[in-house]
């Protein structure tokens, strides 16, 4: 008997998301997509995983500038509110992976930016765009999946339909799981919108999607589901009090009946020091001296002079006020009388770039800006650099620490969500003696990034040889996605038992 269903037969598992790294990204939810439904297959070889997701502009060429190619297309007529879409569906199959059933209709997905053009906002029709996949997912997941699901898992906002559209239609013996990746992005649109993407009216009251009078896709899903999750165990704590609830504390605390956090993971094949060819040298945990040769190669490429005690931070990240890059902006000034140089990767607010480009104008000896995100450039940063940087105000999850901590560079963090799961800081003596992970702070202000900036940069200066064992405890521990793919296989069985108990099969 497979470990799977329970039934006599393998766990199928289908997922629904915007995005899928390496094809398709702009964010974490590209990295968890690319990461977990592969784990989820090494998990259990008995599964059948498969992700559908948009075929954007670009990534059939991408796939095949990988040396792959799409199989043969399914045709599929998706109707929603009276309009028809006739989408293609073109599988990628790769030995011991999850299938990806990209959704093609070029009306849809064969424009500029996943959610929009850069600056100008989202595409006006994003609801029924995200919408056509969650629909592909209801409609034929037994043909995408080999025979029935046994659970459908939606991903964020664009991917709440989903359970919707499963719990709204005939009886399901498919459980819904639903992921909550950042609950900042409600998904909220006009009341109109139920209309529109085909869902009775009964949906928009405030137990179900309605919120302070708009729709919130959201909402719905969390709603819906058997079973929702966050990225990360704190997190999970966290939404359900009104600092990091986005008005939807309360709806969580009484409404959404099991909630769980799991963390993310990395790919730790892809994400290795030891063999990464974007990296000027090699290094791992016993053999740091490719780390040197990293760094050095680091502070030239952004124009900056260090010495051996100069400590290097890097913030590689999306410049939004989540994030606190305004926050480690205000440190800049003070950078020469700490002996630390400061690299930012990222775009995002066109305040925060603009103030940054002044900061690299005014004070180029000290820090270097890149606008724009280049992954071997992060790459670099990740293997060169002394310290991330990581204020963030809320943090689902986040994977450039776990990067970071990969790659040897010590992640400074705020203590909340997913940076309190899997930054450890017992302690400088403690950190020191190889028994940690990286350095905390709790007060998120300038003097708290301060505070740990300076911690890192006296460490580092001052107890060489316990910075070693810190960065190679760092590098030593488990980021891969075994543990987290485990737990959601588990998560998966015990729903899909419920929802056929429930239904009495």
């Amino acid at each position: 008997m497979s470990p799977g269903s329970g039934a006599g037969r393998p766990l199928r598992i289908l997922h629904v998301a915007s995005e899928v790294a390496p094809w398709s990204q702009s964010g974490g939810l590209g990295e968890v997509m690319g990461g977990l439904p592969d784990a989820q297959v090494a998990g259990d070889p008995y599964a059948h995983v498969a992700v559908v997701t948009p075929l954007y502009r670009g990534v059939a060429e991408r796939i095949a500038r990988a040396g792959l190619a799409l199989g043969e297309p399914r045709h599929h007529t998706v109707a929603i509110d009276g309009s028809s879409f006739e989408a293609q569906l073109r599988p990628l199959v790769q030995p011991g992976r999850a299938t990806l059933w990209f959704v093609d209709v070029p009306a849809l997905y064969d424009r500029e930016g996943l959610y929009g053009p850069r600056h100008g906002g989202d595409h006006p029709d994003n609801p029924v765009r995200f919408a056509v996949p969650c629909r592909v997912a209801v409609d034929l997941g037994a043909e995408l999946c080999g025979g029935e699901v046994d659970v459908l898992h939606g991903h964020d906002w664009q991917g709440a339909l989903a359970p919707v559209y499963l719990r709204l239609g005939p009886t399901s013996p498919t459980a819904s799981v639903f992921t909550v990746h950042n609950l900042a992005f409600r998904g909220l649109l006009p009341a109109p919108m139920v209309d529109v993407l085909g869902l009775p009216w009964t949906v928009f009251d405030q137990r179900h999607m309605e919120f302070w009078g708009e729709l919130s896709l959201l909402k719905g899903g969390l709603c819906y589901a058997d079973v929702a999750t966050t990225v990360s165990p704190t997190y999970a704590r966290e939404i359900l009090e009104p600092e990091f609830g986005e008005g939807l504390d309360g709806f969580l605390r009484w409404d959404v009946e099991r909630l769980a956090g799991i963390r993310n993971g990395v790919d730790v094949a892809a994400w290795d020091p030891a063999t990464d060819p974007a990296l000027p040298a090699r290094f791992c945990a016993d053999d740091l001296a490719g780390k040197a040769t990293c760094r050095a190669a680091l502070a030239a490429e952004h124009g900056l002079r260090i010495g051996p005690d100069t400590t290097i931070a890097v913030v590689v990240s999306r410049l939004a006020a989540q994030k606190g890059i305004d926050l480690v902006a205000e440190l800049v000034p003070e950078l020469h009388a700490l002996d630390a140089r400061l690299i930012v990767i990222g775009s995002g607010d066109p305040a925060l770039e603009a103030r940054l480009h002044w900061l690299a104008d005014h004070f180029g000896d000290h820090v270097a800006v890149h606008l724009g995100y280049d992954a071997a450039m992060a790459r670099r940063a990740y293997g060169g650099a002394d310290v991330l940087l990581m204020p963030s105000r809320f943090e689902p999850c986040g994977v450039g620490q776990l990067y970071a901590m990969r790659y040897g560079t010590i992640p400074v963090a705020h203590a909340v969500g997913g940076l309190r799961d899997t930054v450890v800081d017992p302690g400088d003596d403690a950190l020191c003696d190889g028994r940690g992970t990286g350095i905390l702070f709790e007060d998120v202000d300038v003097g708290g990034v301060r505070w740990g900036l300076t911690r890192a940069i006296r460490l580092r200066r001052d107890r060489p040889a316990g910075w070693a064992r810190l960065v190679a405890a760092a590098m030593r521990h488990d980021w891969s996605w075994a543990a987290p793919a485990a737990e959601y296989l588990q998560l998966y069985r015990s729903a899909s038992r419920a929802r056929r108990t429930l239904l009495g099969g």
